[in-house]
């Protein structure tokens, strides 16, 4: 489910329950484009490689430009999301950051 611009929730098929939700505010990353509907896929707790494959599928919906930002708790995930930017052609991974024991992990659909 994600909630829409007027608060309504939307619902988002193959993403296995997870919640998308639209940024907003300063936690958007600066590197925005400004397209609008930059999203947040909570993706804790999730083993590998269910986090990477619904991060994808995420992207896939998304239009060029926006950004998508994925929490997860496993160091695990660092490597892989790097793997996917550099081998999945569109996507641009602006950055990775350790906040405790959760990482957030912020990429760009490019085309």
């Amino acid at each position: 489910m994600s909630r829409t611009g007027n608060g309504k929730k939307e619902s988002l098929s193959g993403l296995g329950g997870l919640e998308l939700e639209p940024m907003a505010g300063p936690s958007a990353p600066a590197a925005s484009s400004g397209t609008g509907g930059d999203q947040e896929l909570d993706a804790r707790g999730i083993s590998s490689p269910l986090h990477v494959l619904r991060a994808h599928r995420a992207l896939r919906a998304m239009q060029p430009g926006q950004v998508l930002t994925v929490l997860t708790t496993s160091e695990q995930t660092l490597a892989e999301f790097q793997a996917l930017a550099q081998y999945v052609v569109g996507y641009e991974l602006l950055s990775q950051e350790q906040v405790g024991e959760e990482i957030i992990h912020v990429l760009r659909r490019k085309r």
